[in-house]
């Protein structure tokens, strides 16, 4: 039986502005910050999220925590890195008893029993965030989940109010276990991973791209580097790499 080496240490800090700027400048030193290590926060006051977007958390309240990965693969694979993390967040957290999914590209969702526009049947549970690291040494990349108290805002929830109160400690250990695994698995397996947890993928969207740009219409599956494809009503087809997408009817059930 092959042995199991534990994982590196997340360092845990009561509060910082955000571990995703603390670790961008400290895990540049390569010994000291090796892959699957990170820092973890209790508080968190200047959070960042996509498109520049900042959050604040309550302490305790959520999961806060940034990870370096530095996996032994081509850059041309990377894009798949804050997908795979997605998918060990809902792994970790089905086992903890809460039905989560993937909303693509970066969303972590709860089923809801009303609509949200943009959302669907779905709430956001959290949020994940990958930058290169400089000098291309990794990529580190932030999660940010709601434990507990009250949303941050409307299309948003708590694991508490799914009825999971795991501790923040185990969760971390389970989604770190699961992406070392991930990480380590074949390749060529990963877009069929990733789309059998997102529901984004047979929903009807619109998709807000950067520049201000919009696409719209049916997304049908994933291409080769993780974007989102979106067919139109006349068939024509759009590779989606980056932008806000917008839930326009619930996902099939099931998905």
């Amino acid at each position: 039986m092959a042995t199991q080496h534990p994982l590196p240490a997340v360092v845990t800090v009561e509060e910082t502005g955000s571990t995703q700027q603390d670790l961008l400048a400290a895990a540049v030193d390569e010994q000291r910050w090796p892959h699957l290590s990170g820092i973890r926060a209790l508080r968190q006051t200047s959070g960042r999220g996509r498109a520049g977007r900042t959050w604040e958390t309550d302490r305790l309240a959520a999961l806060t925590v940034s990870l370096v990965l530095r996996p032994a693969l081509p850059v041309q694979r990377w894009p798949w890195l804050p997908l795979l993390t997605g998918v060990a967040v809902v792994d970790a957290l089905a086992a903890a008893g809460a039905p989560a999914a993937l909303k693509w590209p970066n969303d972590v969702v709860l089923p809801a029993r009303s609509e949200a526009p943009g959302w669907g049947r779905r709430r956001k549970a959290g949020g994940i965030l990958a930058e290169v690291l400089p000098g291309g040494r990794g990529v580190v990349v932030g999660l940010g989940l709601n434990l507990d108290g009250e949303p941050p805002v409307a299309w948003a929830t708590t694991l508490a109010a799914h009825g999971c109160r795991v501790p923040a400690e185990d969760l971390l250990d389970a989604v770190r276990a699961r992406l070392s695994t991930l990480l380590a698995s074949d390749p060529d397996g990963w877009r069929e991973v990733v789309a059998q947890r997102c529901v984004t993928i047979g929903a009807r969207v619109r998709v807000q791209l950067p520049g201000g740009r919009e696409a719209g219409g049916t997304a049908v599956g994933l291409d080769e580097v993780g974007a989102l494809v979106v067919e139109d009503a006349d068939g024509g087809r759009t590779a989606v790499t980056a932008g806000d997408v917008e839930h326009l009817r619930t996902a099939p059930e099931g998905r």
